[in-house]
């Protein structure tokens, strides 16, 4: 699956590590993956990053950050500790945040629990007495994962966000981790190309689910780039036969994070619908998995239940002629093939 969500009970460090090397990263108390989101009416690939710490050192820019903050401010690294000081400080940083959060820290990272499953540390960066920036990270057995940093937005001017984040490298390096993973970037979209300043990090490639130098990636390779390209040589391909079809983006993809029930999703982001195939709630759809490189002929059904997981207002930009909104299962693979005319040849003999 391209989403997933767990609810593990305990989570030792051996196990946050595996978890975090296969692209998994925390949510609240739980912990997921995913590797496509939607931002408006917008499609983009997750690219999952890691900064190996063995080698590596900090550029001369990064490091002029490093020590004009640290005279600035009185900073302390300290087991996490959830409390009014920083929870005022963040509904500050909330009100002046432009995206979704949520309604409190406690929220944020604990999701109504009363004990924390991770082991976290927190570092805490104070003008005076007063508190302006602080983040959380959690340690495996070798790996650090960055959480959440939140700073006063009136010392936006001191990068405390990008400054909090490179003090979890150095409490890393200090103690002998070997990787610190700060989530996912997204190309194209460049709310989070911070993270690519901190060093020369390695991205997850879902092709063989490895690591690889993310300087290396190039933009055809981009699951979501790569996909939309295979499938615009398939429509080619089927225009050219007669054939009536459509490409719909689909925005109900991460229905694995908020479902109970398991069933087959649907979980890729964008799709083939072959029209006049299929009758009532039964698709016949094409996708390109960018995992193994491969087209597959899928029919699909509805799955009744999308009022549980996703509300009216979600899919209210979404037009039919765009977007495929029916929350679907994958309930056979009819034929898979590795290239476009292959995959044309069998959707013209159904």
């Amino acid at each position: 699956m391209f989403a997933s969500k767990n609810y593990p009970e305990g989570l030792n460090a051996e196990a946050l590590d595996t978890y975090l090397a296969n692209g998994w990263y925390r949510m609240g108390q739980a912990i997921f993956t995913t590797h496509f989101l939607c931002f408006g009416t917008e499609f983009y690939s997750a690219i999952w990053i890691r900064l190996p710490l063995e080698t590596h050192r900090f550029s001369k820019s990064i490091s002029k950050i490093l020590r004009k903050n640290l005279a600035q401010f009185r900073c302390e690294f300290r087991p996490a500790r959830l409390d009014a000081e920083k929870e005022k400080l963040y509904r500050i940083y909330r009100e002046h945040f432009s995206g979704m959060l949520a309604p409190s820290l406690d929220e944020a990272l604990m999701e109504g629990e009363a004990q924390n499953i991770y082991d976290t540390v927190e570092f805490a960066v104070y003008d005076g007495s007063e508190l302006v920036a602080v983040s959380f990270f959690d340690l495996g057995s070798e790996s650090v994962s960055s959480i959440m940093g939140i700073y006063h937005p009136e010392y936006r001017k001191y990068s405390l966000g990008l400054f909090t984040m490179l003090m979890e490298i150095v409490y890393a390096q200090k103690n002998n981790y070997r990787f610190f993973y700060p989530g996912y970037i997204i190309p194209g979209y460049p709310r989070f190309d911070y993270k690519l300043r901190i060093g020369e990090v390695e991205y997850l490639d879902l092709r063989g689910n490895e690591w690889l130098p993310f300087r290396n990636l190039p933009e055809e390779e981009i699951p979501m780039s790569k996909m939309k390209i295979r499938l615009k040589s398939l429509s080619a391909e089927l225009k050219a036969r007669g054939t009536e079809h459509f490409i719909y983006y689909y925005p109900l993809f991460e229905a694995n994070l908020f479902g109970f029930w398991r069933v087959p999703f649907f979980d890729y982001p964008i799709l083939l619908y072959l029209k006049g195939h299929g009758s009532g709630s039964s698709h016949y759809l094409v996708i390109f998995d960018p995992r193994t490189s491969l087209y597959q002929l899928l029919i699909c059904s509805n799955f009744d239940e999308v009022q549980f997981f996703f509300r009216d207002a979600f899919l209210t930009d979404m037009t039919n002629d765009q977007f495929f909104l029916d929350l679907i299962l994958i309930d056979q693979v009819l034929e898979t093939a590795t290239d476009y005319k292959s995959i044309a040849e069998v959707i013209q003999s159904l």
